[in-house]
């Protein structure tokens, strides 16, 4: 049966290195994506085991199944704002922490935990220069609104999204500095901007020198995947697995795939792998920026990839054997014609597991 593998023991060594690296400030774990693909509770589990009660997620439905699955006093913030009627329902089912990004997400959960009798516990965001969630550093006196005048909000924490982290220090230290200035406005008007947090995975693992704040986000950083090159030390976990289900010859001149992409140059020994795209294996983000640079780093890859060193391997019986033609949406091609190997036996696939669909379970060893 195919599943994606997680090794708990990887796991634990990167919430180790991430310590090392936070030094005191608290860890936040973004557990966003179905745990970056590894299973949105079963990572809960495992990063609980290793002493992180902090959590962080994107959609408010997930905060409510981490409650339901017994994570009940674990701190879970919705890093999503939103002034969604039915979003803010569930972030407060949930005994969530909102994140509140503009006046009209503050006015919508204001309102609702007005009507329920609630005070609910919320992170402001600024907009330091992702362009998505946040109050622009313009906004100060909406900012100080939200403190001084939304009764039924209680701000806990303060917090900013780095855009360019895993490229552009300068960049993160700017963003970084308007998030600190904003804080000290807000203490002038004697309020409390709360626990302030910006850095990810990436600025942590990537830059140096950079304040850690009180808290640091991590999430790529668990799966040991982080988006930078980097000497992180860190242990990347998460593979399919799949047994063969056939072996067969095929002769010289024999094509292979759709397209006949590949044509064998001799008699070649070939298994055939019950799993492919549709799984999550050789797939990638698709491009999407088209600056002149960005261009030329896609025409490098491509040549990479035609001269032979961007061709697929998998692993099978301690031995890499290449991937031939192209990847199915069900099936996968290998040539074991110098593997010892039989009908059973298990392959492993290199995958991001965020590529990997849902109808593969996952197993935690």
């Amino acid at each position: 049966m195919k599943a994606l593998i997680v090794e708990k023991e990887k796991i634990k060594h990167n919430i180790e290195k991430i310590r090392e690296r936070a030094e005191n400030a608290q860890i936040i774990a973004v557990l966003k994506g179905n745990g970056y693909g590894l299973g949105l509770c079963e990572l809960a589990e495992t990063v609980r085991d290793a002493g992180i009660s902090s959590f962080a997620v994107t959609e408010p439905e997930d905060a409510l199944k981490l409650r339901n699955a017994g994570f009940a006093d674990e701190e879970i913030l919705v890093l999503r704002s939103t002034a969604l009627d039915e979003d803010i329902n569930l972030v407060i089912e949930a005994c969530a922490t909102a994140t509140v990004g503009s006046y009209d997400a503050a006015v919508a959960l204001n309102g609702l935990a007005e009507k329920q009798g609630l005070v609910i516990d919320a992170h402001l965001e600024l907009d330091t220069g992702m362009g998505r969630f946040g109050f622009l550093i313009s906004e100060m006196d909406r900012i100080l609104s939200v403190y001084k005048y939304m009764s039924n909000i209680n701000i806990t924490g303060l917090y900013t999204h780095l855009s360019c982290a895993f490229a552009n220090k300068k960049m993160t230290e700017m963003q970084i500095a308007k998030l600190q200035k904003t804080a000290e406005r807000i203490k002038e008007e004697g309020l409390n901007p709360g626990t302030l947090h910006a850095l990810n995975s990436a600025a942590l693992f990537k830059q140096t020198g950079l304040t850690k704040l009180d808290a640091v986000r991590v999430g790529s950083a668990i799966t040991g995947r982080v988006p930078a090159k980097c000497n992180h030390e860190l242990k990347r976990t998460g593979y399919l697995s799949c047994p063969i289900c056939e072996i067969r010859w095929l002769p010289a001149k024999h094509s292979i795939g759709y397209g006949a992409a590949y044509v064998t140059k001799k008699p070649t020994k070939i298994a055939v792998i019950p799993l492919g795209y549709s799984d999550g294996f050789a797939l990638e983000k698709t491009r999407d920026i088209y600056r002149f640079r960005d261009m030329l780093r896609y025409m490098l890859a491509e040549l990479k990839k035609w001269t032979g060193t961007g061709r697929i391997y998998v692993s099978l019986n301690g031995r890499r054997a290449r991937v031939l033609g192209h990847v199915g949406m069900g099936h996968t091609i290998i040539d074991v014609t110098n593997i010892e190997c039989k009908t059973g036996d298990i392959v492993s696939f290199d995958v991001s597991p965020l590529y990997v669909g849902a109808q593969v379970p996952r197993s935690y060893v």
